[in-house]
């Protein structure tokens, strides 16, 4: 049933270089053959391309490895420039940093998988947000702007119901408590505050004696690396 309704559709994936981003492709590849094509959200990096990344970081994961002996290497390259493509995309910016052929490429899609995230525990607050929260809007409101309507996938990390306890049933109207927009104003305000903070001369004096403790006898240079490392943390 899958299958037949997945034939012949564009399918956008976000979060592909992530490990679950990287089995919904693999899995779609393997179980739909006859999907008709996959693009996949990757945006450039400081270091590479966004196709090199998808080269790299992608189709050479173990997840592919299946597929690879299926196929074999061969088989499995032509399958993916067939059916893979990169749609760089940037949720932290507004209308997702698309051109305009990359906005037209998104009206195209008949089904958007949003898995993208930032799960580090000790990210920057405000960084989170900007992935986890500010980003899932982005994409829902750039969508919205292509005028169409694609099926709209979203899967959210684990931990999404705040300081909510008890059973929280994912049934409408999904109202959690929360004014998300609130919440994302907060967290975007917080970095000129803490940097502030980590400034202050109590603090800073409590920063190199805990960088003395673990670079001991290193040298000025090295102690005041590892004290900025600790500020900025």
């Amino acid at each position: 049933m899958i299958a037949e309704a997945l034939k012949g559709k564009t399918i956008l994936v976000t979060g592909t270089t992530g490990f679950l981003g990287k089995s919904i492709v693999e899995k779609t590849l393997r179980a739909i053959p006859e999907v008709g094509r996959i693009n996949l959200a990757i945006r450039a990096s400081a270091r590479r391309p966004a196709a090199e990344r998808l080269e790299r970081e992608v189709l050479s994961s173990p997840a592919f490895k299946r597929l690879k002996d299926e196929l074999g290497e061969e088989a499995f390259a032509r399958l993916a420039a067939e059916k893979l493509s990169v749609l760089e995309i940037d949720l932290g910016t507004d209308g997702l940093g698309l051109t305009e052929a990359g906005r037209a490429e998104l009206a195209r899609c008949d089904i958007v998988i949003h898995s993208a995230a930032a799960v580090e525990f000790d990210n920057p607050a405000d960084l989170s947000a900007q992935t986890n929260l500010l980003g899932a809007a982005r994409m829902v409101n750039t969508v919205r702007e292509t005028g169409k309507r694609p099926h709209l996938v979203h899967i959210s990390t684990a931990y999404v119901g705040g300081l909510i306890r008890g059973l929280v049933r994912e049934e409408m109207p999904l109202d959690p408590g929360l004014n998300w927009r609130h919440e994302a104003a907060v967290l975007a305000g917080l970095r000129n505050p803490v940097e502030e903070e980590s400034r202050r001369p109590e603090v800073l004096r409590k920063l190199r004696r805990e960088a003395r403790s673990k670079v001991g006898p290193a040298g000025t240079p090295a102690m005041a690396r590892a004290t900025e490392r600790l500020r900025e943390k």
